[in-house]
C-alpha cells in the first residue's frame, strides 16, 4: 500500500519523467527541422521512442537536460520506495520490520524520536554541486566542494551515532557536543575569520580609496550597533541571533561575489608635478668648467 508520505515523491518522479520525455522530444526535433517536420516525416518513431528508451532507439536531443530530469525522477522514485518500505517511519511499521519476537514493549523506536533539524544534508547538497561545477569551472571551487563533502560526512555520521547513543535526547546532545565542540569551535572560528577577511578585501578593492574608508566605517558601525542591540535584549530568542548572523553572512557573501566580479578599481597614481608626494622635476645639463670657474653648458 502506498503511504501518504510516498505520494509526494512518486508524484514528483512522475512529473520529472514526463517532463524529461517532452524535453527530449522537443530538443531532438529542434535539431532536425522542428517538431512538425519530425513528427510528420519518417523520423517520428525514433523521436518518440528515443526518450522512452533513454536514447537506445533514437535520439534524446539535449542529453544534459534530459539526464538531469531523468536522474531527478529516479531519485524521487527511490525516496518514495523508502517511504513505502518503512511506512513513513511509523512505530507499527518499525516493530514489524525488526523481526519476530519484537513487540511494542521491546522494540527500538528511537529512530522516530525527533532530535532537531539537521543542516548537514543541505551543506552536502551544496558541496556536491560545487564539486560538479568546479570540475568544469574552477579547481578552487572543486576543492571547496570536496572539503565540504568530507566535513558533511564526518558531522552527519557523528550526529547519527549520537542520536542513538542513549534513550535520553538531552544526553545524546551532550555526548555529541562534548565530542565535536573542541574541534568545531576553533576550526569554525578560523574559517569564518578567513572568509570575512577575504570577502571584505574583495569589496574594498572594488571601490575607490575614499569609498573604501566609508565602507569599512559603515560596516563597523552596523556590527557595533547590532551587537549592542542583541546584548541589551537578552530575552530575544536564539532564532533572532541566528537570523541576524545569517542575514549578515548573506550580505557579506553577496558583496564579496559582486566585488570579485567587478575586480580591483583603477586608482590613479599621483604622478603630475605640483601634487603632494610627486617628485620634483630635475633637469640635468651637461657642460664643462671654464678657466674662470663658470660652467658652460652644451
Amino acid at each position: 500500500m502506498i503511504t501518504r508520505g510516498s505520494k509526494y515523491f512518486f508524484g514528483a518522479a512522475a512529473v520529472a519523467f514526463v517532463t524529461a520525455l517532452f524535453y527530449g522530444l522537443l530538443t531532438g526535433a529542434a535539431r532536425h527541422g522542428g517538431i512538425i517536420a519530425v513528427l510528420g516525416g519518417d523520423g517520428a518513431v525514433d523521436a518518440l521512442v528515443g526518450p522512452l528508451t533513454f536514447g537506445w532507439k533514437g535520439g534524446v536531443g539535449d542529453q544534459v537536460g534530459y539526464a538531469v530530469l531523468m536522474g531527478f525522477a529516479a531519485i524521487m522514485a527511490v525516496l518514495g520506495g523508502f517511504h513505502v518500505v518503512f511506512r513513513d517511519g511509523s512505530a507499527e511499521g518499525l516493530v514489524q520490520i525488526q523481526g519476530s519476537g519484537v513487540t511494542a514493549t521491546n522494540a527500538d523506536l528511537r529512530v522516530v524520536v525527533a532530535q532537531g533539524l539537521s543542516y548537514w544534508p543541505i551543506l552536502g547538497a551544496f558541496s556536491a554541486g560545487a564539486v560538479i561545477i568546479g570540475l568544469a569551472v574552477s579547481p578552487l571551487l572543486f576543492m571547496i566542494g570536496c572539503v565540504g563533502l568530507v566535513v558533511t560526512g564526518a558531522e552527519w555520521t557523528v550526529r547519527a551515532w549520537s542520536e542513538r547513543a542513549t534513550d535520553d535526547t538531552a544526553t545524546n546532545v551532550a555526548v555529541r557536543n562534548k565530542l565535536m565542540h573542541p574541534i568545531e569551535i576553533p576550526v569554525g572560528a578560523t574559517l569564518a575569520a578567513l572568509a570575512i577577511i577575504f570577502l571584505m578585501s574583495r569589496i574594498l578593492l572594488a571601490v575607490s580609496k575614499v569609498g573604501a574608508v566609508f565602507v569599512i566605517i559603515g560596516v563597523a558601525v552596523i556590527v557595533f550597533g547590532v551587537a549592542i542591540l542583541l546584548a541589551s535584549r537578552p530575552e530575544l530568542k536564539r532564532s533572532v541571533l541566528v537570523g541576524a548572523l545569517l542575514a549578515g553572512g548573506v550580505l557579506l557573501l553577496v558583496g564579496g561575489i559582486a566585488g570579485g566580479i567587478v575586480g580591483p578599481s583603477e586608482r590613479k597614481k599621483h604622478s603630475e608635478s605640483g601634487e603632494e608626494g610627486a617628485p620634483a622635476a630635475v633637469t640635468v645639463t651637461s657642460g664643462s668648467i671654464g678657466l674662470d670657474g663658470t660652467t658652460v653648458g652644451y
